[in-house]
């Protein structure tokens, strides 16, 4: 009985379903995310997390009867009957939607008309003209008659098939910044998410710059880009420093594992992997951008300096890389070599046959303990370098480091204190020969035989030899054993035989002496132990990178975020002044949206006092915004939006939080086009008389409410500021008028043991569909609910005296994580309707 949406074609059985009924006053379309839960859930990757709204409209002197109208997003891609629709429709009774290239879903209103219409029917069989049917009474296609259209595949809404997905990110040079900032912080790193993602979105920033901005404008982005990602890189690592330092006495030292290095690592190793791959797409498309422009410039006649200021830009932005990449893989050798340095000295010492399982079903033996704690180390560091994307060739010689690394700690240590362990007795060499077999046979498995037999080479030679039974070990000659154990240079063999020798206790063995030209190279102390300083050199791979702009095929996780970064730039071009706002255009923002980033945006700000708002100019039409934000509380006055607003400048230009004239009480303003304060709105909420709009005498809100810690009335010296009030439409209702005042006011608030109490939300992610930092949840009993004053859909606009305006989720979260046991917000109150959009 009711208005629905029929499922023709989708993106995923397990998660689409085949009837989406509209019953609701209004429902979000759009896909599914941790911060969006739209009403009707979409799971394919160019879904955005709010891609359309369907309300209904009720009757009224204009309307005879109920209709549903779709409102789509900018960005979104949506088209009714196959034409593109960019701005508010009303659906019809047998409508085709195509939402992004993979839904289909035919419009029913089961009340309005039972058949379908002949046009849908038409549409419906243009769609597959060789096999299928359509069921004349529900318009579903019929079962396929052949296996050929199968093959096909799912084809777009549009009918023909998939184009490629275009890769291009257009911005404007005004926007270059934020825009950087945003994908500098999209990724969580421990995420799900395609970790190459911020290369693919930087790169496509790189070629946006060259190819439509002024000459020489990529090269300054280019050099931004590397910085950020060289800061970014220097706090982790320096956050990593901190809380390694704790492990330095042997005691904690020895309670270090690879599972408490993990998560720290895995931000270093991210930004690695995104480094290379900029790294090689900027040496590769770098000439092409300099040659290209440097025709340009010719065309034009312009200075040659622009030229070379490119050309240095463009270098030193690929020499930070580099230093981020060497740096980055410095990092992460030095602290799994510290994890390894904990577990390789048991392997010395290690029984590989006391475990050995006997059972024929089992076909290998467990690894022993010792052994099992060395592998684990590799297989998690070799999961993370997989997991991250890191380039094979950097991963490879990452692990060339770590064999050179464990090589070298072992050997030494033998050749150093293996008499006091035992180690040069046969029945030791036997089991340390063991012990190096099943290492090597795990890293064979692994893919590393090269490597292994390479970089293990001195420590298999010890063991071979120690393991060799003494009757035929006394048979062998220096030269003999030169040429068995090649890898062993004359000063260790001597060291090695002299040991076996004094353990064997056959007194000096003159076939083992060395040869007269090896004589003096085998009695330099100096050139028995190994040197740490002899590791493998870091060499920058040359091709085999994944960041490809011309890809046939781009993972649906990068595509997803490339087209939320589109709307990100959507939602930063709405919030511009100079926004047209017609009947197509999606909302833009909260009500007070455009008024507080003018106020705030320019103000200075200081954590350790008032916050000044300085006067920015404000919108063409503050009325605009409440296009986009259905209201039920009434009908806008007609004051509002002021008629004067010279005077109203005027007026603002006196608003500094702190520094305002109060109105006297009981005196009703002149003019009310030209006040902050809505005229109907009551200036006593705590009096006994909330009908009167004038007050009775006891002057402004209740300060618990606003945040004023001085008289009632006035705003002595030294008291927290007063709060203004913004606009708001005047609502018919006045009882519901305290609930729709919108103000700013100031909470200090101080951690308590589960932290401040409240969960944040980025207005993007809700259908406000407007950037902004709001206040999601509010635990019960925290500091955040105990002062009474903040609620939920309450929008954060500063920190500390930090904005912020503009600022994503992460930015937000990570200034109040540092932001010590005490916090300053300021708060702008939310109206109903945007809370409940919150």
């Amino acid at each position: 009985q009711s208005p629905h949406l029929l499922l023709l074609q989708g993106y995923s059985q397990q998660h689409d379903s085949l009837v989406y009924l509209l019953n609701r006053e209004q429902h979000t379309v759009g896909q599914r995310t941790q911060a969006s839960k739209p009403s009707i859930s979409l799971s394919a990757p160019d879904i955005l997390p709010l891609h359309c709204t369907i309300r209904k409209l009720r009757p009224s002197r204009h309307r005879s009867e109920e209709k549903l109208v779709l409102e789509p997003i900018a960005g979104a891609g949506i088209s009714v009957n196959f034409a593109e629709v960019a701005r508010t429709v009303v659906l019809r009774h047998g409508d085709l939607l195509s939402l992004g290239l993979y839904y289909l879903l035919l419009y029913k209103d089961p009340m309005k008309a039972q058949p379908l219409p002949a046009q849908t029917l038409l549409r419906l069989r243009a769609l597959h003209p060789e096999g299928p049917h359509v069921c004349g009474a529900c318009g579903s296609l019929l079962k396929e008659k052949d296996s050929a259209a199968k093959k096909r595949g799912p084809s777009p809404a549009g009918g023909p098939r998939t184009p490629r997905r275009k890769l291009q990110l257009e911005f404007e040079p005004a926007a270059e910044d934020v825009l950087l900032r945003r994908i500098m912080t999209l990724i969580e790193p421990g995420g799900d998410d395609h970790k190459l993602t911020p290369a693919f979105l930087l790169c496509l920033c790189i070629q946006h710059s060259a190819t439509s901005f002024e000459p020489g404008d990529f090269g300054q982005l280019l050099l931004k880009a590397a910085k950020m990602i060289q800061r970014t890189v220097w706090e982790r690592t320096r956050e990593l420093a901190e809380k390694q330092s704790q492990h330095q006495d042997p005691v904690s030292l020895s309670r270090f594992t690879i599972t408490d290095l993990l998560p720290d690592l895995q931000h270093i190793i991210f930004w690695m992997a995104n480094a290379i791959e900029i790294l090689y797409f900027v040496q590769q498309k770098s000439p092409t951008y300099i040659q290209s422009m440097e025709e340009e410039l010719d065309i034009k006649g312009s200075k040659e300096s622009l030229f070379s200021s490119t050309i240095t830009a463009s270098e030193e932005a690929m020499t930070v890389l580099e230093e981020v990449i060497m740096y980055t893989f410095q990092q992460c050798v030095y602290y799994i070599s510290k994890c390894l340095y904990v577990s390789l000295p048991a392997l010395l010492e290690c029984n590989p046959f006391q475990s050995e399982c006997r059972e024929s079903w089992r076909g290998t033996p467990p690894l022993p303990e010792e052994l099992r704690r060395v592998v684990l180390i590799y297989q998690a560091v070799l999961d993370l370098l997989h997991q991250y994307e890191v380039h094979p060739e950097i991963t490879s010689q990452m692990f060339a480091y770590l064999f050179f690394f464990s090589n070298t700690l072992l050997f030494n240590q033998l050749l150093d204190k293996g008499s006091s362990l035992g180690c040069f007795h046969w029945s030791q060499g036997v089991k340390l020969r063991a012990s190096m077999r099943l290492l090597l046979e795990w890293l064979r498995g692994a893919g590393f035989e090269q490597l292994a037999q390479q970089f293990f080479a001195k420590l298999a030679s010890v063991a071979n030899l120690l393991a060799m039974p003494g009757s035929q070990l006394v048979q062998m000659t220096w030269p003999s054993l030169r040429a068995e154990f090649p890898a062993l240079s004359p000063a260790q063999l001597h060291r090695v035989l002299s040991q076996c020798q004094a353990v064997m206790d056959v007194g000096c063995i003159s076939a083992w002496q060395p040869s007269e030209e090896e004589s003096p190279a085998a009695f330099q102390p100096d050139e028995m132990l190994e040197s740490f300083d002899n590791h493998p050199p870091i060499i920058l791979p040359s091709g085999g990178f994944k960041v490809d702009l011309e890809v046939e095929t781009l993972d649906d996780n990068i595509y997803k975020h490339l087209l939320y970064i589109r709307h990100f730039l959507w939602s930063l071009q709405s919030k511009s002044p100079h926004t047209n706002e017609g009947p197509g255009s999606a909302p833009s923002k909260c009500p007070w949206g455009e008024l507080l980033e003018g106020l705030v945006e320019e103000g200075e700000m200081s954590a350790g006092s008032a916050p000044l708002l300085p006067v920015s100019p404000l919108p063409r039409r503050i009325s605009a915004p409440w296009g986009a934000v259905p209201s039920q509380r009434g009908t806008p006055s007609s004051a509002w939006p002021p008629a004067g607003e010279p005077q109203l400048q005027e007026k603002l230009k006196q608003l500094q939080l702190g520094r305002s004239p109060v109105p006297k009480a009981g005196t009703a303003p002149t003019d009310s086009s030209c006040l902050l304060t809505p005229p109907t709105t009551p200036l006593n909420f705590d009096s006994g008389s909330p009908e009167s709009p004038q007050g009775t005498g006891k002057g402004l809100q209740d300060p618990r409410r606003n945040g004023m810690n001085g008289t009632k009335g006035s705003t002595p010296e030294g008291c927290s500021p007063t709060p203004y009030d913004y606009p708001t439409p005047e609502s018919s209702s006045r009882s519901s008028a305290t609930d729709d005042f919108c103000y700013v006011f100031v909470v200090e608030l101080e951690r308590g043991p589960i932290g401040l109490g409240m969960g944040l939300i980025d207005g993007v992610h809700t259908p406000l569909c407007s950037p902004g930092i709001y206040i999601r949840t509010l635990i019960e009993d925290s500091p955040a609910a105990a002062d009474g004053r903040l609620s939920i859909g309450d929008r954060i606009l500063a920190v500390n005296g930090t904005s912020l305006i503009g600022a994503d989720y992460q930015s937000a979260v990570d200034l109040i994580r540092s932001g010590g046991k005490k916090l300053r917000f300021l708060v702008a109150k939310s109206d109903i309707e945007i809370a409940k959009k919150i």
